[in-house]
């Protein structure tokens, strides 16, 4: 089993070889051609081998892009059963609409995020081959993806039985990891992200209710992950990774 980083403009992609099969975690809003690209010219694969296309969230950089790479590939697409249902996210959060606008905008005056968004030598970067760089389309902006299956806690991936679905709301109600237990390995979208430069694995500074969030920290940390994957930042690998949060 090997996962592939894809560092793309705005969020990591991750592409899951397990025994020889595909499927991807996560594609942000016209983002296919980053990893249609990666899978064709790093690793040398053809992408109609890529069976499953999920997102771990619905925010529109881990989610905008799932159902483009799943057509082009003839791929099922899967999301968390919440994705996309503001019911079922006020039901179980109402603090939701207070707590994601919030953070959310004491996040935008931070230097980091006017880094991650608007640096030009960033973008320069990312139009190197084999990930593309494409115009921004309104319409995969706003266009809502169709899954073909919605993903609860503790399911198997359809065709991947070694990696489970785990509820993780905190950053969203709606958020998932994923998580094979053989290797340990987590794949955790914006539940948690990566700092190269602080060299350990953090909170997420927007989020949607802080004692879910602790309470998926709990949970997580009972996992005892020895690599964990973000949605943004760098991967992490060795034992004690959570013990920190």
């Amino acid at each position: 089993m090997e996962i592939y980083q894809i560092k793309c403009r705005f969020v990591n992609s991750y592409v899951i070889e397990n025994e020889g099969r595909l499927f991807v975690v996560d594609v942000e809003f016209n983002g296919e051609d980053y990893v249609l690209d990666y899978v064709r010219d790093t690793l040398g694969r053809n992408p109609e081998h890529i069976e499953l296309v999920l997102c771990s969230h619905d925010d529109r950089d881990h989610s905008g892009g799932i159902e483009a790479l799943a057509k082009k590939c003839g791929a099922v697409i899967g999301m968390p059963y919440a994705s996309y249902s503001l019911m079922k996210k006020l039901w179980h959060n109402p603090y939701g609409v207070y707590y994601r606008p919030v953070t959310a905008m004491e996040e935008s005056l931070r230097p980091r995020m006017w880094r991650m968004y608007l640096d030009p030598h960033r973008q320069r970067r990312f139009k190197r081959s084999p990930k593309k760089t494409v115009p921004v389309s309104l319409h995969a902006l706003v266009r809502e993806p169709h899954p073909d299956i919605h993903i609860k806690d503790k399911q198997a991936l359809p065709g991947f039985p070694d990696w489970v679905a785990i509820h993780t709301p905190g950053h969203s109600w709606d958020s998932c990891c994923y998580f094979h237990q053989a290797t340990r390995s987590l794949i955790t979208g914006d539940t948690l992200l990566g700092s190269r430069k602080r060299e350990k694995v953090l909170f997420p500074a927007i989020f949607a209710n802080p004692r879910q969030m602790a309470k998926t920290v709990v949970r997580l940390r009972r996992l005892k992950p020895m690599h964990v994957y973000p949605g943004h930042g760098s991967a992490f690998h060795g034992d004690g990774l959570l013990d920190h949060l």
